[in-house]
């Protein structure tokens, strides 16, 4: 399993090492999800986001693994990310018992959709049961279309690849009324499709 798992990351290593060979020296710079800045990581750009080409770095490092691998492969990435109270906003959290960093989860699930083109994700996003049902189901939409914008930003997976679903509140994984279960319960959850 471990060798299978150099294996991948050497073959995607290399390919980003040939593919970075040939582009152009001119970089753009990405929006850093990450951060605490004050800009809105979900509000629309002043351009369509229809209207913008993505580059199709996939298909060049993309490798093809057996059924078998590849289910093994995904079963070894953390499939879902949490969020604080009230927010959309991709940042690492230490509370209530989750101590994640989401982008590293993101990074790898981008890992595993790059190395397999035939790979698609559902996005669901969920909320506490604090609110009322309609922004709840707003709030989910809004965590999940985060991160769907960066899985297509930072690692150029093809948005038609991702679908993204709001299960609001309707949806707990934690059915108790109290701090630690609410944390639990504000997440995306992924799933990948064949």
């Amino acid at each position: 399993m471990k060798r299978l798992i150099v294996f991948i990351i050497s073959i995607f290593l290399f390919g980003v090492v040939i593919s970075g060979c040939t582009t152009s020296s001119t970089t753009s710079k990405s929006p850093n999800y990450g951060t605490s800045s004050t800009a809105n990581p979900y509000a629309k750009s002043s351009a369509s986001n229809n209207s913008i080409s993505y580059p199709n770095v996939e298909s060049s490092s993309s490798v093809t693994l057996s059924p078998e691998e590849l289910q093994r492969l995904i079963s070894t990435v953390k499939k879902e990310i949490h969020f604080k109270f009230n927010s959309a906003k991709i940042e690492p959290i230490d509370e209530y018992g989750i101590d994640e960093n989401p982008n590293s989860i993101l990074d790898s699930i981008a890992e595993i959709m790059k190395n397999n083109s035939s790979i698609k994700l559902r996005i669901e996003g969920n909320c506490d049961e604090r609110g009322t049902e309609e922004y709840n189901l707003a709030l989910g939409q809004r965590r999940a279309l985060v991160a769907k914008r960066y899985l297509v930003n930072i690692h150029n997976i093809e948005p038609s690849r991702i679908d993204t679903l709001s299960y609001g509140e309707s949806q707990p994984i934690d059915p108790e009324h109290n701090e630690i279960a609410w944390a639990k319960n504000r997440r995306d959850h992924f799933v990948f499709v064949r």
